[in-house]
Parts: C-alpha cells; sequence; structure tokens
C-alpha cells in the first residue's frame, strides 16, 4: 500500500501550498519549498515558522466563534447564537452565497459549499448536451476535443454559478463552523491573539491534508506529499 498524499508532479504541489500559506498565513520561499518530501517535513518547516505563543492567549475556536456569530447578527441570522446553536439560516436558499458573504462579514475563511446532487445532475446533463451538441456540428476529432473542453467548462459554469450549494457537515451549528474557521485561519488568529503550541500545527495538517484524497488516520509524519516521491522511495 501506498504512503503518499496521492499529489502528482503536475501542479497539485503548488496547489498545495498555497492551501498551507493561506492556513498558516506565512510565505514560503523556493528554497523552504524544494525539500518538503513528506509530511513531516511540511511539520518541521512550519515549526521553523510559527513560533510557540502560550501565554495570556486566548483560544482560537472560541475567537473564530466571537466573530461568527457578531457576523450572523449582523447578516440577519440570529443574535446571541449559543456555541452548539443550529444555523437555520445557512441550510437553506442559496448556501454558497450566504457563506461567501458571511466570509466577507467576518473577516475569516469558511468551508467551501458542496454542490447538490442535483446540481451534479445537471452539470453531467449539460457536459453530455455539449459534446452531443459538438459531434452534430464538427467531425469526431475537433468534436472530442472542442465539445470535451466546453462540455468541462458548461459543466464548471453550472455548479460554480448556477447550484446554490449544500451546508457543509461543518455548519450544523455554530460551533462546529467555528472549529473548522479555526484550522482555516490557524495563522490568521494567531497573530490576531490566538493560543498555539507546537502539537497545534500537527493537528490542524491533519485536518487540511485529507482533503487531497488520503483519509487522516493513515497520514503520519512519515507520508510522502507526491506520489512520484513515493515510487522512487519505494524502488
Amino acid at each position: 500500500m501506498s504512503n503518499t498524499i496521492g499529489l502528482d508532479d503536475d501542479l497539485d504541489d503548488v496547489e498545495l501550498l498555497r492551501e498551507l500559506e493561506a492556513v498558516f498565513d506565512i510565505a514560503f520561499s523556493p528554497e523552504e519549498a524544494w525539500p518538503l518530501v513528506t509530511v513531516g517535513d511540511v511539520e518541521a518547516l512550519l515549526l521553523r515558522r510559527i513560533p510557540a505563543y502560550e501565554a495570556d492567549r486566548k483560544c482560537a475556536s472560541a475567537m473564530a466563534c466571537y466573530r461568527l456569530r457578531a457576523a450572523l447578527a449582523r447578516l440577519g441570522h440570529g443574535q446571541k447564537l449559543a456555541p452548539a446553536a443550529a444555523l437555520p439560516g445557512l441550510a437553506r436558499g442559496r448556501v454558497r452565497a450566504k457563506l461567501k458573504q458571511l466570509e466577507r462579514e467576518s473577516g475569516l475563511r469558511l468551508p467551501a459549499a458542496p454542490a447538490t446532487r442535483l446540481g451534479c445532475l445537471v452539470a453531467c446533463a449539460g457536459f453530455v448536451t455539449t459534446i452531443a451538441g459538438a459531434f452534430w456540428l464538427l467531425p469526431v476529432g475537433p468534436a472530442l476535443v472542442g465539445g470535451g473542453a466546453l462540455g468541462l467548462f458548461v459543466a464548471f459554469v453550472m455548479l460554480r454559478f448556477i447550484d446554490p450549494g449544500q451546508p457543509p457537515e461543518s455548519c450544523a451549528t455554530l460551533a462546529g463552523l467555528a472549529k473548522a474557521a479555526a484550522v482555516l485561519n490557524h495563522g490568521r488568529l494567531i497573530r490576531a491573539g490566538a493560543r498555539h503550541r507546537a502539537e497545534d500545527i500537527w493537528a490542524t495538517l491533519l485536518e487540511v491534508l485529507p482533503i487531497y484524497g488520503l483519509p487522516k488516520a493513515e497520514i503520519t509524519r512519515e507520508t510522502y506529499l507526491l506520489d512520484s516521491q513515493w515510487r522512487k522511495h519505494a524502488a
């Protein structure tokens, strides 16, 4: 069994670095990024860049909860919500647009709203219809290339701008949303006065890295970032 996050050598590693820069609110130089091979290497670099801050500091999740509660109140989704309170205002209508509005109001990055099942079906239908139309108008070769590219664009537009999105699992309660926001804004909240321990970096990495495919329970410090790095080591 491979012990790798599953990134390829194309642009996946760049996407990962950009996500880590956003989460930890730092910028990696090429000299720092180039030697990174394993998750442990990433953790060691972050430990060097982000010193521990513990004394007389606030809980990051509590800070995120306070900001979100104030933003939700200003947006008319409830006054002085308790952490365990459900967030029905974010569970209906255009969920993706509401989350973006809450991001702007709170100043925090929030989880993306997944596409709805209906939205996925409509996007697939748009993709198939576009390709079928290309075959009707063009020879086979150009239809495959042009129709496929246009079909992907149509599907993207439908999912991104037409589908309303559905609430992420973390949006069920204010506390859940605050916990997710604390992960996505780790560095920003530290700069704002949040408490930070060395072990918090590892905990945050275990929340961020599974979006690339490898389950959280299988990620260790020896896990490779790129498939090619793992194959080279295995050989």
